[in-house]
């Protein structure tokens, strides 16, 4: 064969490799766009969904809650129960359709803020307030450090008690026994820190740089809590990086129990 022949070969092969190469990349790009498309259906799909199914389990948990209450006249002795525990499960379901709710949110790009300075130090008093019957009916030591009467910061404060009520439930959710410590302090460089330490389970440090990932949850969490979802934390961390914020975790192993942090800005 002659060099000539050989070179206008070398050309049509190159020339073939390219084609094939053009078309796999049009069809890796047809592909990319069609599970766009899929997961924005799946978004759409979870928002309408959960939207729908809010709805009701408001009102079941509204007619339990007055029933409970004796709105309605004294609940049999036998039937007690039961409607606590129904109460109980349909305000679980309520938190993770909340969840679900958020998350889409979130991944849509649809989460409203609204800023304005509050004092914190009396955003977690409130929080605590909210939780510590729970707390201690599970009989564990509720500590609460919070020295200063006013740690002005710049946020969303219902998305930042969220996130305080998400922790404190989550400590108390992965402690069977012993205590919780709860504090805010002021810091250097303008900054106040927000933390809440456990004597519960703890985390491994292998799962430590994955905790606050979407669906993530620490070894043996389904020992403690069995209805976890793990969406609780990558929540939180969204919410407080939207509030210009940091958090974090610490943990010295597995059953030596778990620190949380939030970091925000003081308003000078």
């Amino acid at each position: 064969m002659s060099h000539t022949r050989k070179k206008i070969n070398n050309k049509i092969r190159i020339k073939n490799r390219f084609k094939d190469l053009k078309e796999t990349i049009l069809n890796l790009e047809q592909s990319n766009d069609d599970l766009r498309k899929l997961s924005d259906l799946k978004d759409e799909f979870i928002s309408l969904a959960t939207h729908q199914i809010r709805g009701p389990l408001g009102a079941m948990k509204g007619y339990l809650s007055l029933m409970l209450e004796g709105d309605y006249g004294l609940v049999p002795g036998g039937l007690l129960d039961p409607i606590k525990i129904v109460f109980k499960s349909a305000d679980s379901l309520s938190k993770t359709v909340n969840d679900f709710l958020d998350i889409s949110r979130i991944e849509q790009g649809q989460m409203k803020l609204f800023f304005k300075d509050f004092n914190l130090v009396d955003l977690v008093h409130e929080a605590v307030s909210e939780m510590k019957n729970v707390i201690k009916d599970k009989g564990l030591d509720l500590r609460v450090k919070v020295q200063d009467k006013i740690l002005m910061v710049h946020g969303d404060k219902t998305k930042l008690k969220q996130v305080i009520i998400n922790l404190i439930d989550n400590s108390y959710k992965y402690t069977e026994k012993g205590w919780m410590e709860i504090s805010l302090e002021k810091c250097e460089f303008d900054k106040v820190l927000f933390s809440i330490k456990d004597s519960g389970v703890g985390i491994k440090k292998l799962t430590l740089p994955l905790l606050f990932q979407k669906f993530s949850r620490c070894s043996g969490a389904n020992d403690v809590n069995i209805l976890g979802t793990g969406l609780g934390l990558y929540i939180a961390k969204k919410m407080v990086e939207a509030n210009h914020g940091k958090i974090w975790a610490e943990s010295a192993g597995e059953g030596k129990g778990a620190e949380f942090y939030v970091e925000l800005d003081i308003v000078k």
